[in-house]
């Protein structure tokens, strides 16, 4: 989905009101909230009552209660505080509505947050076919507000994804026309990002315009699969218009069968077409090391396979250099300089997430590739 920002002192690229959307669309905690203080009362009220509250896209996919609870909260107190541009000038009847129907449901602040919808904003480069510096894209993933559910944390997205979904809209020439497989595919963030560089390349160059190419989503967990789908075929979402998205369960363990003719991670590679395959946070307990390694070595044994890209979060040095020492080991593995954030494109700090963790950025080749 496409939405486009007037320019003006308070509410054009990179202002204080455009910074508070994008903070509350990502459920940033109030405590780190900046409230708008070079705006007036007029403006900070207006974008709150009809970008917030009365806005289209956050209405059908608002924050969860609890998060809004607290950010009216925060809102109303800061409002009223704030001096009046006019005499009448009072905050809306209907701000007020709204966090008293919140505050009138139960909502238990001791129990674990619950899922929540989560709308990322981020501008396309010229690259891309943004001529307007004031249009930004939005991705819109239902995600949960804890680190582990059910066994897994795939269902959340991480500081790492932010990193390489930057690293690829800086460089989407890596794969506009590639089928790309991700490794791991969570709820859905890269594969949506994926999915929007692709469309809009190919919408820029009109006159050679070709089939897209496939976007190959997968992971071993059923409920991060079903999450992800769900996800990427939200109506708000470019990639709902996408028509060549699959989601398929893959086991990197299977990489380690043999015989490999035989294997099924073989038989899914060969029907595949790999051209890139990306991975965000992939490399955490050391026990997948060995299945992950065989995994990236067989893809990039096919032709039509150019690179692995990935992001890592360095949680624990010794897996991150255990993980490193196997794959260069079969293949050439290049560290990648960059000093992308989640701030670089999507303008949102991810405070508590990774906080002060580095993410690096790898990508692999076959020995004997001349990438």
């Amino acid at each position: 989905m496409s939405m486009t920002f007037t320019n003006n002192a308070c509410y054009g690229n990179d202002n204080e009101l455009l910074a508070l959307l994008k903070e509350y669309s990502a459920l940033i905690p109030p405590l780190h909230l900046k409230f708008p203080v070079q705006c007036s009362f007029t403006e900070v009220h207006a974008f709150l009552l009809h970008r917030v509250l009365l806005g289209p896209h956050l209405g059908q996919y608002p924050p969860s209660r609890r998060y809004q609870q607290s950010f009216w909260k925060w809102a109303i107190e800061h409002l009223e505080r704030m001096d009046k541009d006019e005499e009448d000038s009072e905050i809306d009847i209907r701000i007020y509505d709204r966090y008293l129907s919140l505050m009138s449901a139960p909502i238990d602040p001791s129990g674990p947050p619950p899922d929540s919808y989560m709308t990322y904003y981020w501008r396309p480069p010229t690259s891309l076919g943004s001529a307007n510096q004031n249009c930004h894209e939005t991705i819109t993933l239902l995600e949960s507000r804890t680190t582990i559910e059910n066994g897994t944390t795939g269902l959340r997205t991480w500081c790492a994804s932010f990193v390489l979904a930057s690293y690829l809209i800086a460089n989407a020439e890596i794969i506009h026309n590639q089928t790309v497989l991700e490794l791991g595919c969570g709820s859905g963030f890269l594969g949506i990002i994926v999915a929007t560089i692709q469309q809009k390349f190919n919408e820029r160059h009109q006159s050679h315009r070709q089939p897209l190419p496939a976007v190959l989503l997968t992971d071993v967990n059923a409920g991060v699969l079903s999450r992800c789908r769900d996800n990427v075929q939200l109506g708000c979402n470019h990639s709902a218009n996408h028509p060549n998205i699959t989601f398929s369960t893959l086991d990197w363990f299977d990489a380690l069968s043999m015989p490999l003719s035989e294997n099924t991670m073989t038989a899914f590679l060969s029907k595949a077409n790999v051209g890139v395959v990306i991975g965000a946070d992939i490399v955490f307990d050391p026990i997948l090391v060995p299945p992950l390694v065989a995994t990236l070595r067989l893809a990039l044994s096919f032709k039509s396979t150019r690179m692995v890209v990935v992001a890592l979060t360095v949680r624990n040095e010794q897996t991150l250099a255990h993980f490193l020492t196997e794959a260069v080991k079969e293949l050439c593995v290049e560290e990648v300089p960059h000093t992308f954030t989640s701030a670089t494109y999507f303008g949102v700090d991810t405070t508590g997430v990774d906080t002060g963790l580095d993410v690096k950025i790898f990508k692999f080749t076959p020995r004997n590739s001349a990438l």
